[in-house]
């Protein structure tokens, strides 16, 4: 926490220059000019085309009182949580859409699945634990792709990760899409979170202006709303280019303690890079890999460190 304070003075005295107020929190002009349709793999098109998770919050909220579903049960509104664990590779469906409201085998299925990714009583049913998780905002990558999850597998089926850089590349650039207009302070904050990466690899991050020359890019764009996903990642290994994409309509949380609703920006930031190397999610709550948007967390887990370690060895320096 002593990091995050002097981190803190710092962003003060490079935000207190462009604003009469500085904030807790900000929001970022969405980056139009990119064609996030065409570089989105499905999932992600199906995301931001659906808004699937801002509008799954409020019909969710409509139609669960907290009584448990089970089997066979029909609610109407069911079919948004079938949106949701097939959104995130639970029901692993070919169609997303034209589900029911009725409670099926393969709902009770994925619901066990998420219950046990996410340490929770393992019922099978939509039960208020169960909600209280699914209700709150997370990382819009899946926690099952292919059938694989490397959830509650400590640092296992991490080894495999293949690096979409060059081959042999060890210092990777990265830049912010020009239409953000990111300040020095919110720079400042993504500089951190790269050197914690590079302090546990055999990798350095440096920051270029070159947006369409920089190995990975960042791009604040029109999401889902604010709430739902907060950010994703998608890596392109025939033009070895990692993406990091951020809602715009967040309210992101650069200074100060996080308040109702808002999403601490660093902590997003140091999980999407994760993704970017080759991590997927962790069950363990503390870790930066966890996919639910919580607390603060900006430095590593035990489970963050083994699972990083698997695929760049220990850094010695």
């Amino acid at each position: 926490m002593r990091l995050r304070v002097l981190r803190s003075f710092l962003f003060i005295l490079t935000l207190s220059s462009l604003f009469v107020d500085v904030s807790v929190s900000i929001s970022f002009p969405p980056a139009v000019g990119l064609q996030i349709a065409r570089q989105f793999p499905l999932w992600l098109r199906f995301i931001r085309s659906s808004k699937l998770l801002s509008s799954f919050w409020n019909k969710l909220k409509s139609f669960f009182t907290f009584k448990e579903l089970k089997l066979g049960d029909i609610a109407k509104g069911l079919s948004n949580v079938k949106d949701y664990l097939d959104l995130f590779g639970y029901l692993n469906s070919t169609s997303h859409s034209n589900f029911s409201d009725y409670f099926t085998l393969d709902l009770q299925s994925a619901i066990i699945k998420y219950q046990k990714n996410f340490n929770l009583n393992v019922t099978g049913k939509l039960d208020r634990n169960t909600y209280n998780v699914i209700s709150r905002p997370r990382c819009g990558v899946p926690d099952v792709v292919n059938g694989t999850t490397t959830m509650n597998l400590g640092a296992s089926n991490t080894t495999s990760f293949k690096p979409w850089w060059k081959e042999g590349k060890r210092e990777l650039t990265y830049a912010f899409h020009p239409e953000n207009n990111v300040t020095n302070g919110v720079r400042l904050l993504f500089r951190d979170a790269f050197d914690r990466w590079s302090n546990v690899t055999l990798l350095k991050f440096t920051e270029t202006t070159r947006f369409n020359g920089s190995d990975v890019k960042i791009a604040f764009v029109v999401f889902d709303g604010k709430g739902g996903a907060v950010g994703v990642t998608d890596t392109d290994y025939s033009e070895h280019v990692g993406n990091v994409y951020l809602d715009s309509e967040e309210e992101w949380v650069v200074l100060g303690e996080n308040e109702d609703g808002d999403v601490d920006l660093e902590s997003v930031v140091m999980h999407l890079v994760g993704h970017v190397l080759g991590l997927g999610h962790s069950s363990v709550e503390e870790a930066v890999m966890y996919p639910i948007v919580s607390k603060e967390k900006t430095e590593f887990a035990l489970d963050d460190l083994q699972r990083i370690h698997q695929i760049y060895g220990v850094n010695s320096k």
